[in-house]
């Protein structure tokens, strides 16, 4: 492939359809291809585990990330939900393959197409299942050979459906790709009172960013372009009554943050005697599990509930890879994007590229050697709120700053390094102009290549070319 695309160089470090080394793993012939499995989470946020906060409780995971490799800088390619999920099956951001905001129909074209990551694993003799939360329709209509969503909101079903399909695996020679996608922590939050217990009194605090009510500032808006809109102020059906949305007082962010973590735990032990049943199986030895979410969530930073931002609560989410050939104990730096999945669990396969070129980066480089060369920036929108591409916030991270475009074509720059909860925007800085023309440059680009309207401040960006950049991006 010789197309190369912003959001990563090189696209590809090359499909490998013999022999795939990771450190000191190994996969060969098509009978020895790995089972790869994808756990893909709803709203957890970055700092909701236990290796990113110790307040958070989730001692499963946490070991689990330990045997593998944390990728401490992921990023989603758009915090809504059913726009992220289309853009991990497609390797596209959403205004390429057109399932922006909610709007399921945008997939229909996708249905059943080569373009999907089933479709593609299928090729090369995989055989596919995904239980849970789809957001996409029936997983049997766009790939999968079998699966089914379901909805109950402890994901029960879900997680005795996945044990049934590893039983059914267990002395099959045919590899297997499970997606595996609990509905958890998404509201409603209605945790059992033993996960409760985990977080007595007093063992909570809200973060530096905590506010009874967002700002009217524009890269606040949960609704359509211009509006001034925060979601889930009158979803109370959560325990006690809860509400998911501002205004909330620090009583109130407590009590609503308690019982997430609560079922951030509870997901834990369900992850947790799910491997466990790999293992007891004999499947763990030659399978690759990355863990995920599909976007990041509000607990009352910035004074928001759900998602739907390009704040860091909404759209970094924790990310880590374990299983076969991955070796343990290790944490990268490196910025990574969900897109990223999709180019490494193909490499893995050893399947074929797609018809449309993709827009990640294999990870597969990383997991050898944490520190080599990945992403310089990474790109994410949330756009179509109102039903329109094109409308909406996009986001350009570099490794040491980030720049915002809000629906009203406002930008925002905040330095990751010294104000990681964004409380202060550096655009109007004279100092630091020669970043920020960096990463409009790099924005425009972006927004350009994915078929977005132009950057509105193209030519600022390209008036200070010659100025030297003192600060690393």
């Amino acid at each position: 492939m010789t197309q190369t695309h912003l959001i990563c160089r090189p696209l590809f470090c090359g499909l490998v359809a013999g022999i795939l080394l990771l450190g000191g793993g190994a996969w060969a012939a098509p009978s020895e291809k790995p089972n790869i499995i994808i756990i893909f989470t709803d709203d957890q946020t970055y700092r909701a585990i236990g290796y990113a906060d110790p307040l958070v409780k989730t001692p499963h995971l946490d070991a689990l990330a330990a045997s593998g490799m944390m990728f401490e800088r992921a990023y989603v390619a758009s915090p809504i939900c059913t726009a992220s999920r289309a853009s991990m099956m497609t390797g596209r951001f959403p205004q390429q393959h057109g399932v922006v905001a909610l709007n399921q129909q945008s997939f229909v074209p996708y249905l059943g197409s080569e373009q999907n990551l089933p479709e593609r694993l299928k090729r090369v003799g995989y055989t596919t299942a995904l239980f849970g939360k789809s957001h996409l329709g029936p997983p049997t209509t766009y790939g999968f050979d079998a699966g089914e969503e379901s909805r109950g909101h402890d994901d029960v079903k879900m997680f005795d459906q996945a044990s049934a399909f590893i039983k059914s695996r267990k002395d099959l020679d045919q590899p297997f790709f499970l997606w595996l996608a609990p509905r958890q922590p998404h509201v409603p939050l209605l945790p059992e009172q033993k996960w409760l217990d985990w977080y007595p009194p007093g063992s909570i605090h809200l973060t530096k960013n905590f506010r009874v009510e967002p700002t009217d500032a524009s890269l606040n808006n949960q609704g359509t372009p211009t509006e001034t809109f925060y979601r889930d102020s009158h979803f109370t059906r959560n325990m006690d009554r809860l509400p998911s949305g501002p205004p909330r007082d620090e009583k109130t962010m407590l009590a609503f943050t308690r019982a997430y973590y609560a079922v951030v735990s509870h997901l834990d032990d369900q992850v947790g005697r799910f491997v466990d049943l790999l293992r007891e199986t004999g499947l763990m030895e030659n399978t690759v599990v990355i863990y995920l979410s599909d976007n990041g969530y509000h607990l009352g930073s910035h004074g928001l509930g759900n998602k739907i931002t390009m704040h860091e609560e909404s759209v970094r989410v924790p990310m880590f890879a374990f299983g076969a050939g991955i070796a343990p104990g290790r944490t990268t730096q490196a910025l990574v994007s969900a897109l990223d999945v999709y180019p490494t669990v193909l490499e893995l396969a050893g399947a074929p590229e797609p018809p449309e070129p993709v827009m990640g980066k294999s990870l597969l480089p990383l997991l050898k050697d944490s520190r080599a060369p990945h992403c310089g920036t990474v790109f994410s929108e949330c756009v179509g709120a109102g039903g329109k591409p094109g409308e909406g916030h996009r986001m350009a991270r570099g490794d040491r700053w980030k720049l915002i475009l809000s629906d009203r074509d406002e930008e925002f720059l905040f330095d990751q390094q010294t104000d990681p909860f964004e409380l202060d925007n550096r655009v109007a800085d004279p100092e630091v102009a020669p970043v920020l023309n960096q990463l409009r440059r790099d924005l425009s680009a972006w927004m350009k290549e994915i078929g977005d309207r132009p950057y509105p401040f193209a030519n600022q960006a390209n008036s200070n070319n010659s100025k030297k950049d003192k600060y690393k991006r």
